[in-house]
């Protein structure tokens, strides 16, 4: 987070998002991020993908991004791909691959990327 101070220059700032569970009590532990509200989330795959696709459509550079309906919708053949990543890489695959198979699963089955 500190990060994002270091640089007055638009180009040099860094975008980002605290996702914090409900009812977590981060303000004990965290006591000024400059007046940032954390994103929080029911810990499932659907809070979580509406808090931050909620956020994402929000940045300044967004051009176009699904629902996050049309991405909870293909969640099983991304996590179905991405399984058959760990089958070749291991527990961690290339961020690269990760990102490539997003965009491919979102193509092949409907949701626009």
């Amino acid at each position: 987070m500190a990060y994002r101070h270091l640089s007055r220059r638009a180009e040099g700032r860094h975008d980002w998002l605290v996702l914090v569970p409900l009812g977590h009590q981060y303000q004990a532990f965290i006591s000024d991020i400059s007046g940032f509200d954390p994103g929080t989330h029911d810990g499932s795959v659907p809070g979580i993908v509406t808090t931050v696709m909620a956020w994402l459509a929000t940045r300044p550079d967004t051009v176009r991004t699904p629902n996050p309906r049309q991405v909870i919708s293909v969640v099983p053949e991304f996590e179905a791909a991405i399984h058959e990543l760990r089958d070749i890489w291991g527990p961690f695959p290339p961020w690269a691959d990760i990102v490539l198979t997003a965009l491919n699963v979102a193509k092949q089955f409907g949701a626009d990327a």
